[in-house]
């Protein structure tokens, strides 16, 4: 929905008024003096819940940049200025909520906690009658209702894309479906002949370096048509006891990359044996782990780590590429969605449905030192294998 329109509908409904605005800007020396203990009592909620945690937080740099954040966005509450602006301020933070895969009752109760500390903040500082004191107090409230509401809206249209993605995929489905069998069949033909000829002719480089070429686009062919077939079946994790450290070693290994490109794993040795589907978790390696070689010209590294963190699978492959495009950000994994000539726009896809079906959220964003970093969470509970 475009911000005037949004705004527009938000401050009719709610009845944020020019009044509310002006009591906001009018709180904001108050309120400021309470901001610490606002932040702080929102990270401590945080560390009390696991599952708020193991989104929210990190290194401790990290959470010292979380801080910043939330320290900034106070300050926008009490700004005073709540136009188109502002609302697509607001809207970029609820999208990135939506990419890190944030459960709406995080937000919600996040916002209980701010909404709470700044009726606290505003008791204890304004010498105000009661009556003004009533009004910054409904003020308060309303604004913190169109924050929500703004939150809420970033994740309506998160849902509106997933479902255009669903209906997108089930056109695909159905044409692979039809013709993805029969495609293969002259495939096989064409890559028999070819083995055939690179036997009988002439051992002549170029048509050696001819030969190769075709065996190559035969075999780029087939592993098309296998993703879409793949992202049609739409199958079930066939979950059984994995050793997941062996399975993601083996699979980051296999992918070819340039000699200048250096790939380093750093697995935890004390990873519990997990129920997952290990083909689909192989695929899934394999995908990033190929984007990332992709996505770096020249010299680079990939880093791909793996290990336990707040009940949670995480895994995580970062490279030294050009990075993610503000553009590409949001449609990073749709079905055919590509930043490449030479990309099908099925990797990512498949990976984002593979975590998906094993419970869990992928997310990908820039990493301050340059490059991507792509993270998957998966829920160990209830998959563990009991030993």
């Amino acid at each position: 929905m475009p911000s005037k329109r949004l705004l527009d509908e938000l401050m009719r409904y709610i009845e944020f008024s020019a009044e509310d605005a002006a009591l906001m800007s009018e709180m904001g020396p108050l309120l400021r003096s309470h901001f610490p203990a606002v932040i702080d009592h929102f990270y401590q909620a945080i560390d009390r819940t696991p599952g708020a945690a193991a989104v929210f937080t990190g290194g401790a740099e990290q959470i010292a940049r979380q801080k910043v954040m939330l320290h900034g966005w106070l300050e926008g509450l009490v700004g005073g200025v709540y136009d188109e602006q502002y609302i697509e301020r607001r809207a970029r933070i609820g999208r990135t909520h939506v990419r890190i895969a944030l459960d709406q009752r995080y937000m919600f109760a996040g916002m209980n906690i701010v909404r709470a500390e700044l009726h606290e903040g505003l008791d204890t500082s304004a010498q105000w009658p009661l009556d003004k004191l009533r009004l910054g107090h409904r003020a308060i409230d309303r604004l913190c209702d169109m924050e929500l509401a703004i939150m809420l809206e970033t994740y309506r249209e998160a849902y509106i894309a997933r479902v255009k993605d669903a209906e997108r995929l089930a056109t695909i489905g159905q044409v692979a479906a039809s013709i993805g069998h029969e495609l293969r069949n002259p495939l096989a033909v064409m890559q028999t002949s070819v083995q055939l000829l690179a036997r009988r002719l002439p051992e002549e480089e170029r048509t050696a370096k001819h030969l190769r070429r075709l065996c190559e686009q035969i075999t780029l062919c087939n592993e098309i048509i296998s993703d879409l077939l793949e992202l049609a079946r739409d199958r079930a994790p066939e979950r059984r006891p994995t050793d997941l450290a062996a399975v993601v070693e083996e699979a980051a290994t296999s992918v070819p990359r340039p000699s200048e490109v250096t790939l380093t794993l750093q697995i935890d040795a004390g990873l519990p044996t997990v129920a997952v589907d290990p083909g689909q978790f192989r695929q899934l390696v394999i995908n990033l782990v190929l984007n990332a070689t992709q996505a770096i010209a020249g010299a680079g590294r990939i880093e791909l780590r793996l290990q336990v963190e707040d009940r949670h699978l995480v895994l995580v492959v970062q490279d030294t590429g050009s990075g993610i495009s503000a553009e590409a950000e949001a449609r990073l994994f749709e079905p055919l969605f590509t930043t490449r000539s030479t990309g099908t726009g099925l990797g990512l896809a498949l990976c984002r449905r593979i975590t998906e079906k094993h419970s869990g959220s992928i997310s990908a964003a820039n990493h301050p030192d340059g490059g991507a970093s792509f993270v998957v969470r998966v829920p160990l509970t209830g998959w563990e294998v009991q030993a």
